[in-house]
């Protein structure tokens, strides 16, 4: 089976329902922010500092190419690795995109609940946040929108919820993916 890939803004969920989700179907659970920090031994806040924006943009490039080859997996991208180096157009070509969607305000709610572990928006305050979203997502939005699967996430608060939302994924996938093995 081609990846899944699940795709969104910061806050949206992406880790979490991506973990549920290759739970319930049996598959692997790759986290790209994750999988760039193994691959190359650095945080990505760190690699911001270090090697600025652009480069880290090309080493997520080059971890999404190297992740869309793979078989039977659930792959949340980082919140701006399908924004940059054509890497959307690259997800949609070699999987099933499925983005997680909210609204601004419900993005930035979550944000100003963990901000202290999110480097982009660690020193920002509340208000600040919800500029920051409000920017980033006017740019993010119509990338995003691309994905082939379009799932909403405006009432995650908890594991039922996260459930609900897996078991709506699946349900919309049955229509297009072969899950006999």
């Amino acid at each position: 089976m081609k990846p899944l890939f699940i795709v969104g803004f910061m806050g949206a969920g992406k880790s979490t329902v991506g973990r549920r989700l290759a739970k319930a179907l049996g598959l692997k659970f790759l986290d790209t922010d994750l999988f760039i920090e193994y691959r190359f031994r650095c945080s990505i806040s760190q690699m911001f500092a270090e090697v600025g924006e652009e480069r880290f943009r090309k080493r997520e490039h080059i971890v999404a190419e190297e992740l869309s080859g793979m078989e039977d997996c659930v792959i949340a991208t980082g919140g701006g690795l399908p924004c940059f180096s054509g890497n959307m157009e690259l997800l949609n070509d070699s999987g099933i995109t499925i983005y997680l969607h909210a609204t601004d305000r419900i993005l930035a709610k979550r944000l100003c609940i963990c901000k202290r572990s999110r480097p982009a928006v660690c020193n920002l305050s509340d208000s600040e946040i919800e500029e920051f979203v409000c920017r980033k997502m006017q740019e993010r939005r119509p990338i995003y929108e691309t994905a082939q699967l379009h799932i909403s996430v405006e009432q995650l608060t908890d594991k039922e919820d996260e459930e609900d939302v897996v078991a709506q994924i699946i349900d919309t996938l049955k229509g297009c993916v072969d899950f006999s093995r």
